[in-house]
């Protein structure tokens, strides 16, 4: 589910806008049927540079693109390095649970 402040990922140019597919933006508004979003792009300096209503295939979360490169990377590790990233994922795990309590 997409929510305000969510960043995601242009999945097309959008060469009237010069945006490119791969472009980051930010979600600020949500429309209430959920096929649309209020999306605003922005600068290295903070400046906006379009603030555009895009459907849901216009858009990917940032989350989504980096679960699936994750996933790609562990189905091609080795054990030993499987093993690495597991433990390495269970520190994490303890971490937040320590910043939950």
């Amino acid at each position: 589910m997409l929510k305000e402040l969510d960043v995601i990922t242009l999945t097309r140019d959008l060469e009237e806008h010069g945006l490119k597919k791969g472009a980051k933006g930010a979600i600020v508004h949500c429309y209430d049927d959920e096929q649309a979003f209020e999306i605003e792009f922005v600068s290295d300096t903070g400046e906006t540079l379009a603030l555009l209503t895009l459907e849901r295939a216009d858009i990917q979360l940032e989350r989504e693109i980096i679960r699936g490169l994750v996933l790609e990377l562990l189905d091609a590790l080795p054990a030993d390095l499987l093993a690495e990233v597991r433990d390495f994922a269970e520190f994490l795990q303890h971490k937040r649970q320590r910043k939950v309590s």
